[in-house]
């Protein structure tokens, strides 16, 4: 198992579009990681854990067969499995993704540094300074 957001790559989002979102970044390195764990392909294994570890690109393998070959069906099945929950089901489930959402950005928002838009306290002059 490849251990997430422990290292230098695993600190880098997988697409640009996720630099400025951090807790979108990680879910996305989660995902990748289920998706790996619950497949007993060993490519699909190699290239995702190649994703995660920075020596791919996801952008490159999303298009490879090995990808589609195990996404897909995973896809279509939870797409079937989607349209047979009732109203009541897909509103819960929502509630919980958005949850959980809100649970990532929580975290990632008490990790982040606070930026300061205030540069004078960043490196304030000395107090006796004479240049007042």
């Amino acid at each position: 198992m490849v251990k997430v957001g422990c290292d230098m790559a695993g600190d880098r989002p997988l697409l640009p579009s996720l630099e400025t979102d951090p807790a979108m970044a990680l879910q996305l390195r989660k995902s990748l990681q289920i998706l790996s764990d619950v497949t007993p392909d060993p490519s699909f294994k190699k290239m995702v854990a190649d994703v995660l570890s920075g020596q791919a690109s996801l952008r490159d393998v999303v298009d490879s067969t090995t990808f589609s070959s195990v996404v897909n069906p995973l896809v279509i099945g939870a797409v079937t499995e989607l349209s047979q929950l009732s109203a009541e089901e897909k509103e819960a489930l929502a509630a919980q993704g958005q949850r959980r959402i809100e649970e990532e950005y929580t975290g990632s928002n008490a990790d982040a540094p606070l930026e300061s838009d205030d540069r004078y306290f960043d490196d304030p002059p000395p107090i006796l300074g004479t240049d007042w």
